[in-house]
């Protein structure tokens, strides 16, 4: 891979993020795997960024806040979706970031009360 400049390839990642985005808003899997493949490429490319070109810290620092700020973003619509999945099919296996199974915690099915 051809060095990049670093705002150029922070600009990726973060229109990459965008777009994984608006495919969890959408709600549609196949749209949020298809965001997978460019948020991958996009974050290679950060391992090729040409550290010669760091010559404005400024504006670099305020693209990777924003670039920060839809990663958050991804997570809390990813995190929202999972919940929402656990309510829907509470049955279901469903994994972690990580990749790992999470673990249920199964609760009485009645309801304590006290007359």
């Amino acid at each position: 891979m051809t060095p990049l400049n670093a705002i150029d390839a922070i600009e990726r990642v973060h229109a990459a993020l965008t777009g994984l985005a608006k495919a969890l808003e959408s709600g549609q899997p196949d749209d949020v795997l298809a965001a997978e493949r460019p948020l991958a490429d996009a974050t290679g490319t950060l391992a090729t960024i040409d550290h010669a070109s760091l010559t404005d810290p400024v504006h670099l620092r305020a693209r990777l806040l924003e670039t920060r700020l839809a990663l958050e973003r991804c997570r809390s619509l990813g995190d929202s979706s999972a919940h929402m999945l656990e309510a829907v099919h509470p049955d279901r296996n469903s994994y972690e970031r990580g990749g790992q199974r999470r673990l249920r915690v199964i609760g009485p099915r009645s309801v304590n009360s006290q007359v």
